[in-house]
């Protein structure tokens, strides 16, 4: 796993990235930790006025569902080459979301910010399986039956993978766009949409000669269109209610303008020339990070809520200039927690993940007589039984 989501928590990578990618991350995540502070900051705008703050509330949502369908579009390029799982690799990630997802627990009973609870304890302990994190578990998942998606998807000839994402675009992206339902899509199969469209640029779409700055000045003129959208909608609602209070209609994932601009951007930073930075690189090895910490089910409401008060600036001139300090110190602040967490536990522990790893890997392909025969003895016996 070399350039996927999970990469990010990697220590010690062979080999030195190029760090177009790698900023792309950090974009991306900063635009995520915007859309939080704007859908989570509890802001309540009449839909019968529009203000400047409100449509900036409204800009700076739209980048949170497109920094998702990013982050899947890179992993479903970088891993579709795969041909088998790293046990190493889904250990590492396991291990980072159930630390934060207890420790946070832990801190927040230890300092009375939220009531004990056995069943809440047991629910951090299993993060995954209770879906604490919603992107989390869709790509932890995702990630499991990558090899087997590979398998398949290499099975197919070009004109086979592009009808199949002719069938699911339709499904999925089209209908939802238009009609608003989403024909029994669950996140991951959104997640599983979105490997498959950047698989297929991966196999048969790469060569493409457009450059860079083009994709990038598409998804930009895209942005504004779909933010363009939101502000009509609120100048139509002062008079109709129903598209005010629908303002921000084609911002989900599943829309199609966030679909281009997600394909568009990622595309364009592909395609940028980039040498490896050792800072961009340092701080995307952080971005997974950031998105547990700052968005965990009891750091949501306490971070947006009460320490930074979102709300309290609904009416108040200085709100842009805030929300953008407040953004930037969520994303520096929670990156520097994760390289801590990086370079003082996970670095010590990967050692042996590794190097256990790397045994039963030996182990499991040893070709000896000896290892044979045990083998084929112990099938023998359980056969016969």
């Amino acid at each position: 796993m070399n350039q996927e989501i999970s990469a990010n928590t990697t220590t010690a990578p062979a080999k030195k990235r190029q760090s177009n990618i790698e900023l792309l991350r950090i974009i991306t995540m900063i635009m995520i930790v915007a859309h939080h502070f704007s859908v989570h900051g509890n802001f309540d705008f009449p839909i019968n006025t529009v203000t400047v703050n409100r449509l900036w509330i409204q800009f700076i949502q739209i980048g949170g569902k497109i920094g998702v369908d990013v982050f899947v579009l890179i992993s479903g390029y970088f891993l579709i080459t795969a041909d088998s799982l790293k046990i190493s690799k889904v250990i590492k990630m396991w291990i980072q979301i159930f630390t934060y997802s207890i420790l946070i627990y832990v801190l927040f009973v230890v300092l009375r910010l939220t009531p004990f609870s056995a069943k809440d304890l047991f629910k951090s302990a299993f993060p995954i399986t209770f879906d604490r994190w919603w992107f989390a578990s869709g790509y932890f998942v995702l990630y499991l039956l990558s090899p087997f998606i590979n398998k398949a998807i290499r099975s197919f000839d070009k004109t086979t993978y592009l009808r199949m994402l002719a069938l699911m675009t339709f499904c999925w992206c089209i209908v939802p766009t238009f009609l608003y339902e989403t024909w029994e899509c669950n996140d991951l199969l959104w997640f599983g949409y979105l490997y498959l469209v950047s698989g297929y640029i991966r196999l048969h779409a790469k060569e493409s000669t457009i450059p860079g700055r083009t994709y990038l000045l598409v998804s930009g003129f895209l942005i504004l269109l779909t933010f363009g959208s939101a502000v009509v909608f609120d100048f139509l609602g002062l008079r109709l209610p129903f598209f005010g209070m629908n303002a921000t209609f084609f911002y989900e994932m599943h829309q199609i303008p966030i679909v281009l601009i997600s394909i568009t951007m990622f595309l364009g930073f592909s395609k940028i020339k980039m040498p490896y930075i050792p800072a961009i690189n340092l701080i995307s090895a952080t971005t997974f990070g950031v998105y547990l910490i700052h968005d965990n089910s009891y750091v949501r409401p306490f971070l947006w809520r009460h320490i930074f008060r979102n709300a309290a600036f609904a009416e108040d001139k200085l709100l842009i200039p805030y929300s953008i300090v407040v953004v930037l110190l969520v994303f520096i602040v929670c990156s520097l927690i994760e390289l801590i967490r990086i370079h003082v536990f996970e670095k010590q522990y990967m050692k042996l993940i590794d190097w256990l790893c790397a045994t039963l890997s030996r182990e499991g392909s040893s070709q000896t007589p000896g290892y044979e025969k045990s083998m084929t003895a112990l099938y023998n016996r359980f056969h016969r039984q």
